[in-house]
């Protein structure tokens, strides 16, 4: 994904701080080395985050002037009440005056620097009590049985909204602390706006400067309402309010049915305005009014718990949908070069109106899901060159699918054809919701495996072989990780470094607030308020102009997307995908399975010539009699194989492997396609009876 200056962030770091330098008695030296303390509050987007921060709020700031000769250890004391808390190393760069940045233990009510000598000896720097609120809190909520956002029909709520169903029941969760010293009574007060006369109250008691969770039980919701607001306050002793939240709820009456295996179109909610930039300035509108209404929503419902979704609010662009309320997308045909004449990157993503992305479901039975994306990449202002893609997704029972993508464009056209980009519901701040060590990298020939951690750290993820297995977590929570494999891709793509706002590192790495869904405004190069207005994406790693081998490729006279006759060039390119808990030896022999498909000795029928569609991971056969038998003969691993078989019956009458019949839920057959769910490395017979 291209990037551009987008201005600077302004309103997100508060610009004041709570102590100054200490000298005589609150000040200490040794020799000449010195030391300050400073606190400041945490940025916003930087960690702890939400119920985490309570008590937590502030930063400490460390500097050791360049007066004097550098100590060989430095250490920060916290504590309260007198009583030590923690120590923690400080550590510096080793220049001559440097800074560090620790952020404050939760009850410490007092902060000491000390630095060791050559003797071996602590001796204390400087020493400082910050100015902290007498009373913080804060508060999360959750429905009592979560359920996955899509099967709600709801797509990126924002992170700090309840979605839940109508009539049921809730928590809030609350952290809570007070300085003041002994023990003190409080009261906390649930109500929902619709109603008030079912509030809950709960009493707690705060040992000062002691950090106390809780969670409250919430009224049951109302059952015919679309949405509500929570009420949450907090009394002292004396009746007064100490603090105050509000919640919006997002409440869901009635659910679609939806199938187990298979696509489902729908339209999805999302209940904000859809931020939009005009001059400069947020014109936002309704989501409701954003296209025109034949235009749906597409989900591919997967047994393992996956969800595929090509959301009009994402120009189509299908991603992954974890139960947490965030997505992945592996990109797609981005235009990188020649670029003149056109504003921004020509890219699917600018097609916010959907004046060229189309879906469609090819196949939707019981043995396989084909959905097909076509697209062209147009510019900020829609501005087209006549180059188009087509991309095909397949996906059987067993969760697991192949993305298929091909590009007809000008022979001297430069495509970037993947990334690995997370998205993000409004109010989701990147290092909230990502996890340190996002990837996992897999290598296909010795199975040996490295770990990705955002912002890059360790770069020896690059040391090992092609071709690799790609796997990502795309939320801290999500048991699930999403993969991609190429065998035909050799060469490693590069991390995206992370930006930086007020000389604080704030995202893992790259983040923009232009896709999806928003519209007006550019391909940034800095983090912006529109975090709070709207969805945004992460992008992780790129491929840019590195893309596998493709499996066919021809450059011959044809129409180009506007009619125009001119000479283009086709290209096709296969990756395994899916989103899975499978271990990583198992997701190996999968890949193996894929890259090197099993031999086949067929009697009763015959294979055809192309007899292995990697594209749809399946074999193709004719059948010539009621009765084939397959000598299955693997490579590597045979893992879940597919049959696509002409000409035989809608019924199938017995199946069996090696002479067990197969269980009905271990295979399934739509009259022209045949999964079978099992995992082997020896030589298997498949015997098939067909009915009249």
């Amino acid at each position: 994904m291209c990037s551009y200056s987008n201005g600077k962030i302004s309103g997100i770091l508060l610009s004041f701080f709570c102590s100054v330098i200490f000298f005589s008695g609150g000040y200490s030296q040794t020799g000449n080395e010195t030391a300050t303390i400073n606190f400041e509050p945490v940025h916003a987007w930087r960690p702890p985050f939400g119920l985490d921060r309570v008590g937590r709020s502030m930063d400490v700031i460390i500097t050791i002037p360049g007066n004097g000769s550098r100590l060989s250890a430095y250490q920060l004391t916290s504590l309260s009440n007198g009583q030590k808390l923690a120590t923690e190393t400080i550590s510096f760069t080793g220049s001559k005056s440097d800074s560090s940045r620790l952020t404050i233990q939760e009850s410490a009510d007092e902060i000491i620097v000390q630095g060791k000598t050559t003797s071996g000896q602590w001796k204390e720097l400087a020493r400082s009590k910050p100015s902290l609120p007498v009373f913080e809190c804060d508060a999360a909520t959750r429905p009592a049985a979560f359920k996955h956002p899509i099967d709600m029909g709801v797509i990126l709520a924002p992170a700090n909204w309840l979605v839940i169903n109508g009539g049921q029941q809730s928590f809030a969760d609350l952290a809570l602390i007070s300085r003041k010293r002994g023990t003190e009574k409080f009261e906390v007060k649930a109500w929902f706006t619709s109603q008030p006369e079912k509030a809950v109250t709960k009493s707690i008691s705060l040992l000062g400067n002691k950090k106390t969770s809780v969670a409250i039980p919430l009224p049951t919701t109302s059952n015919n309402l679309e949405t509500d607001s929570l009420h949450l306050t907090v009394k002292d002793a004396s009746g007064t309010k100490v603090w105050e939240k509000g919640v919006h709820v997002m409440l869901v009456q009635k659910m679609q049915k939806l199938p187990g295996f298979g696509v489902a179109e729908m339209k999805l909610r999302y209940d904000m305005p859809i931020t939009n930039i005009v001059d400069g300035k947020n014109q936002p509108f309704s989501y409701d009014s954003a296209w025109s209404p034949e235009k749906k929503d597409y989900v591919v419902f997967l047994p393992n718990g996956s969800r595929w979704v090509f959301w009009r609010g994402a120009s189509y662009i299908p991603v992954w949908v974890s139960k947490y309320n965030t997505g992945l997308s592996y990109e797609w045909a981005e235009r990188i070069s020649p670029l003149d004449g056109f504003k921004d990157c020509p890219e699917p993503l600018m097609d916010k109106q959907l004046r060229y992305g189309k879906v469609e479901v090819i196949e939707n039975t019981n043995a396989r899901v084909h959905v097909r994306w076509n697209y062209q990449s147009c510019d900020f202002n829609y501005k087209v060159n006549g180059d188009f893609a087509q991309e095909d997704y397949y996906f059987y029972p067993d969760g697991l699918g192949t993305r298929v993508l091909t590009l007809t464009c000008l022979p001297v056209a430069e495509y970037e054809v993947a990334e690995f980009i997370l998205l993000a519901p409004p109010a989701a701040l990147p290092f909230d919701v990502m996890p340190e060590k996002p990837m996992q990298i897999i290598s296909y020939q010795t199975g040996k495996s490295a770990s990705l951690s955002l912002p890059e750290k360790d770069t020896t993820w690059k040391t090992l072989g092609d071709p690799v297995i790609y796997r990502m977590k795309i939320h801290k929570k999500e048991p699930l990780t999403a993969f991609s494999f190429s065998p035909l891709l050799h060469k490693k793509p590069w991390a995206f470094a992370p930006f930086k706002d007020q000389g604080l590192v704030v995202t893992p790495a790259y983040w923009g607030g232009h896709w999806p869904l928003s519209q007006g405004f550019n391909t940034g190069r800095s983090i912006s308020e529109s975090i709070w207005t709207g969805p945004s994406h992460n992008s992780l790693i790129t491929f840019a102009n590195k893309r596998p081998e493709p499996i066919r490729s021809k450059t011959f006279e044809t129409r180009d997307a506007l009619g125009v006759v001119k000479p283009m060039r086709e290209e096709t390119w296969v990756w395994l995908i899916g989103m899975t808990d499978e271990s990583d030896q198992s997701l190996l022999e999968t890949s193996r399975s894929f890259a090197q498909p099993a031999t086949l000795t067929v009697k009763g029928g015959r294979q055809e010539p192309d007899g292995y569609a990697s594209e749809r991971r399946a074999f193709k056969l004719i059948a010539d009699s009621k009765k084939l038998n397959i000598t299955i003969q693997p490579q590597s691993w045979c893992v879940n194989p597919a049959f696509e078989i002409k000409f035989a019956s809608k019924e199938i009458k017995k199946i069996s492997l090696n002479g067990v019949a197969l269980a009905a839920d271990k295979y399934q057959w739509d009259g022209s396609t045949l999964w079978i769910n099992a995992k082997f490395s020896d030589k298997r017979v498949l015997e098939i009876q067909f009915g009249d």
